[in-house]
């Protein structure tokens, strides 16, 4: 499944003057510091908030290659808006979607098929703690704790997520609960409609659960993996045999 972030660009500019003699223009480096509280999208000049964090969420910021969050982050960004927005226009061109997103196959059970490509940049912001916000990080993040969400996407997440709608994530160690739940490696479980891991060390716990690699269990109506594993569902499909109840 494929979601996309919104990544904002701040331009630097330095200019020299040549006159008689060559005159190069001094930037003078930031200094960054920390403190105990913060609006986001946090200043460029701190790179570290113990404490609460409270705004509208978080950027990619060029002038500090990593921010990180102790504590307690509260958000109120707009990305429910999109998110509903973009739902009804699907409901609405449902046809069109199934037809334009059909998976070819020539890809099928293969790794471009299971395997997400949006987690190849380094995160921009840390956080430990807990999450509270109504929507997605407008950057990459790692984060170590408890999120609650309508939706979260991370590069890597350590502990509980717990969304209304999605939580995805290049590696997953711990619990989610959404309905749809997507990661590449997951070493723990995910719980809802929609389950699906390019590798899974774990438990998928839902309606559909779709694998690569299966070296945990899948219980649901419908799983699916293109290796071996142990299934437990009405219809069970693997890379050897397709049977109910019960596949291996």
């Amino acid at each position: 499944m494929k979601i996309s972030t919104f990544m904002l660009f701040i331009f630097i500019m330095q200019s020299t003057i040549a006159q008689d003699t060559i005159q190069v223009s001094y930037v003078e480096p930031i200094t960054t510091q920390s403190q105990n509280f913060s609006l986001s999208p946090i200043s460029k000049k701190v790179d570290k908030v113990n404490g609460l964090v409270f705004g509208l969420g978080h950027i990619s910021n060029k002038n500090i290659s990593k921010q990180t969050i102790n504590g307690l982050n509260i958000e109120a960004n707009p990305v429910p808006i999109v998110v509903l927005f973009a739902t009804l226009l699907t409901i609405m061109h449902l046809d069109d979607v199934i037809k334009n997103n059909k998976v070819p196959d020539s890809i099928k059970g293969t790794e471009a098929h299971y395997k997400s490509e949006y987690f190849d940049s380094p995160p921009q912001l840390t956080l430990r703690g807990v999450n509270l916000s109504t929507g997605s990080f407008f950057t990459t993040t790692n984060m170590s704790g408890l999120n609650i969400s309508l939706a979260n996407m991370f590069n890597e997440f350590k502990g509980l997520s717990i969304t209304a709608l999605c939580t995805f994530a290049d590696t997953h160690n711990g619990i989610a609960f959404g309905m749809i739940n997507v990661n590449n490696t997951l070493k723990g479980s995910t719980i809802g409609f929609y389950n699906q891991s390019y590798e899974l060390k774990g438990l998928h716990l839902g309606v559909i659960n779709q694998t690569g690699n299966n070296k945990g269990l899948q219980i649901g109506v419908f799983n699916r993996s293109n290796s071996k594993g142990f299934q437990i569902g009405v219809w069970n499909v693997n890379n050897k045999r397709s049977i109910p109840f019960i596949n291996w």
